[in-house]
């Protein structure tokens, strides 16, 4: 019994560890996107989300609120646009969200985002 639940503890720690790699990775591609020219876009935000996904259903009532004071294009990734498109800017999870500002990528932001962060970052200093 010993010897099991020592297995079962290494197990899921890699499991854990290898989530862990998993989102530091996605998070380091996603920085190396900023600064990047975004053609036919100038200021507002890139959403990507996936009906599947159940931080981009909590996620929902934040882009609504978004999109009532700055300009947002929602992608869903399954959609042939959306792929095309987060192939083109390194999305590799969801929700990202992608804020643009004078036609390059400002900031990338991975996972659950509130409208108030968002709107922060297009405010004035």
């Amino acid at each position: 019994m010993e010897t099991a639940l020592k297995i079962l503890f290494f197990v899921v720690a890699f499991v854990v560890f290898l989530r862990l790699g998993l989102k530091l990775y996605v998070l380091k591609k996603a920085k190396t996107k900023e600064g990047m020219k975004v053609e036919g876009f100038r200021d507002g935000v890139l959403y990507f989300y996936s009906r599947r996904c159940g931080a981009c259903k909590a996620m929902e009532p934040q882009v609504e609120r978004l999109s009532k004071e700055i300009e947002v294009k929602k992608l869903d990734v399954f959609s042939q646009e959306g792929q095309e498109e987060a192939k083109k800017f390194g999305v590799m999870a969801t929700p990202t969200t992608i804020l643009i500002k004078e036609g390059k990528i400002h900031k990338v932001l991975v996972g659950f985002v509130s409208a108030e962060r968002v709107l922060k970052e297009f405010k004035p200093l």
